[in-house]
């Protein structure tokens, strides 16, 4: 029997790469390193971008071209900020998810109302609500990409032993208080994504479901009505890649990638849904 990941591996290792549209560079002095970007759905054309942590906490509105419009500080702290996701009441999340080393016992998941990028701001964004979760000893799980699928979020781990990426799922509506944290549910699983996930999003209308790693995409169709379970691939693609994709949003039925060190890049449609996966050998 072949080990799950260098199964993996050797499966990769002859796929076709495709290379992702460049648009624009990010001024690597202010994002030095992209980890979330979320498409604006009350503002055209803009995106909203973060660094990882050790960096400070603040959001960029950017343009397709990576080029920023305005920065604004955000009052929370940034300890693993790993995505970010809007929803369409103009409002962005930023998902403080990561936990590279699973020691961390609490994470959460600000929300803020989208800033009018016509006025500068008068000081650090103050979030709307903050939700916190927990999860057990034993069971701390790292995680990179997540979606907001109305009054909740929906988590996607971060795995290293090739077998598929888990889902949880954690209420957003009431907020969990630090004190009163929620708990990071199991909701299923993503069939064939075994890389480990870097970002993640949702199609406005939770029919489509992407999630990326640093040179590989993956998108799933939902089943009417839209569910978490059987998930059906539709798409794999290998990228190629001059920077490491960290994050990934929807723009129409195109995909937007930014990554660390690098800027905005571009998948189409056409070019995703060229690329249905081929099907797998079992391992005897």
């Amino acid at each position: 029997m072949m080990y799950p990941l260098l199964a993996c591996l050797l499966l990769a290792w002859d796929e076709p790469r495709v290379r992702p549209e460049p648009l624009g560079m990010f001024d690597a002095r202010l994002i030095p390193e992209a980890s979330g970007v979320a498409r604006s759905r009350t503002r055209p054309g803009v995106f909203w971008v973060h660094n990882d942590s050790g960096n400070p906490p603040a959001l960029f509105a950017i343009g397709r071209d990576g080029r920023i419009l305005r920065t604004f500080g955000l009052a929370a702290p940034n300890l693993d900020w790993e995505d970010a996701a809007v929803d369409d009441r103009g409002r962005v999340y930023v998902g403080d998810i990561g936990d590279n080393k699973g020691l961390l016992r609490l994470r959460a998941i600000y929300r803020f109302d989208e800033p009018d990028l016509s006025r500068a701001p008068t000081g650090p964004l103050k979030p709307t609500a903050a939700t916190f979760y927990a999860r057990p000893a034993g069971d701390c799980f790292d995680a990179e990409g997540f979606v907001v699928d109305g009054d909740r979020a929906v988590i996607v781990t971060k795995r290293f032993d090739g077998r598929d990426a888990e889902l949880r799922e954690v209420p957003l509506e009431p907020p969990a208080p630090l004190l009163r944290p929620a708990e990071a549910r199991k909701l299923g699983k993503l069939p064939g994504c075994k890389d480990p996930v870097t970002g993640a999003d949702l199609t406005p209308d939770g029919r489509l479901f992407v999630a990326c790693g640093v040179d590989v995409v993956r998108v799933y169709e939902r089943p009417a009505p839209p569910s978490w379970h059987d998930l059906r691939m539709i798409a794999e693609v290998r990228l190629k890649r001059d920077a490491q994709f960290e994050g990934v949003t929807w723009e129409g039925g195109d995909l937007i990638l930014v990554g660390e060190g690098g800027g905005v890049a571009r998948l189409s449609e056409s070019a995703w849904r060229a690329h249905a996966p081929r099907a797998k050998k079992k391992d005897r």
